[in-house]
């Protein structure tokens, strides 16, 4: 579940109808992006790295930091938006996206990041 604090969010990462097995040699890669502008990258306003242990149960606890003032527009504006503002994760072994997001998640409360195997 995550909660957005002021300029903080917390959460779990969560991987449904799957138990991984890490080596210790993966890395989360979690992300609060400005997402509004459609044809150019996102704008990261925050992000958390996270290196796994070799065994690491599920789900996988996190908070991040981020900063409003990096949105393209107003960020009390651009969070009404739907799409607007969203998180996004990976799980990536030597470079190779192991598990990814593949859903828009908006920033707000009570909020899982589900991932799937990225075959």
């Amino acid at each position: 579940m995550a909660t957005s604090n002021k300029n903080q969010i917390y959460g779990q990462i969560i991987i449904n109808n799957n138990e991984p097995n890490f080596n210790g040699d993966e890395i989360l890669y979690i992300s609060i992006r400005d997402s509004l502008r459609h044809e150019i990258d996102c704008i990261e306003l925050g992000s958390k790295v996270i290196h796994l242990s070799k065994g690491q149960s599920m789900p996988i606890k996190f908070q991040c930091l981020y900063d409003p003032t990096k949105a393209c527009m107003k960020f009390e504006e651009i969070k009404t938006i739907p799409g607007g503002i969203t998180l996004a994760a990976t799980i990536e072994r030597n470079e190779t996206i192991l598990y990814i997001n593949n859903t828009n998640i908006s920033l707000g409360e009570n909020i899982n990041i589900p991932l799937v195997k990225n075959d």
